[in-house]
């Protein structure tokens, strides 16, 4: 058994990516070899495995291991400095950001319904039309990202409210949420995920267009609800 049970008070995925570090600078695990599954690493822990596949992106997007679709972990470098490079991380759980854009931007589609303009829900508009244009380009899928979130940033400043916008920018600002776009980038590989975000896209627009505030906001909400499905399960 490579790994101790965690304290939950503490940052599960850090401490997660931490001993998985540690266990690799031991010696237990060399360079091209595979980890453990999710779901054994999930055991041995003690925690949940949407923790530990927070801790395995952390640990991608330092380049010590390499995430196979399909496959598995592979240790792919030692970190340097570990400490380091974590602090860049800004202690940001993906799960918890997205817990949180369900409760505030399910609000904000209502009060943005009640508060738009035509040219709000045009600019909204614009962010589907620019993702329908990039769904089949897969050297684009950074621009299709970006307008995915201008989506969710427009229908905030439709509310012309100024501290919900500026809420909503900074859950939806990549750099201030790596794990978060790291994770979404890998989602969106896979072009079934493109089709289904503009298409969840496309029907919170028209509930806005139709003033549905109630379809509006289930619609939201299971739009995210679905976001976080498709990461952690």
């Amino acid at each position: 058994m490579f790994f101790k049970p965690i304290e939950k008070k503490e940052k599960l995925y850090v401490k997660i990516a931490d001993q998985i570090n540690k266990a690799i600078q031991e010696g237990n695990f060399k360079i091209g070899d595979k980890l453990p599954a999710e779901r054994e690493i999930s055991a041995q822990l003690g925690v949940s495995r949407a923790s530990v596949r927070e801790a395995l992106a952390v640990l991608e997007i330092m380049n010590i291991i390499e995430i196979r679709v399909g496959d598995g972990s592979y240790i792919k470098n030692k970190a340097s400095n570990f400490d380091f490079e974590i602090k860049k991380m800004k202690n940001s759980s993906a799960y918890e950001l997205i817990e949180a854009r369900i409760h505030i931007e399910t609000l904000v589609t209502k009060l943005a319904i009640e508060r738009a303009t035509e040219q709000d829900i045009a600019d909204i508009e614009h962010t589907v039309v620019e993702m329908r244009r990039l769904i089949n380009d897969e050297d684009q899928l950074e621009e299709f990202f970006k307008y995915g979130a201008m989506f969710h940033t427009k229908i905030a400043e439709a509310t012309h409210n100024e501290i919900l916008t500026q809420i909503a920018t900074s859950l939806l600002e990549q750099s201030n949420h790596p794990l978060w776009g790291h994770l979404n980038m890998k989602a969106i590989l896979n072009y079934e995920v493109r089709l289904h975000q503009l298409q969840e896209h496309e029907g919170i627009l028209e509930a806005m267009k139709q003033k549905d505030m109630e379809k509006a906001e289930e619609m939201m909400a299971h739009h995210l609800e679905h976001l976080t499905n498709l990461i952690f399960d």
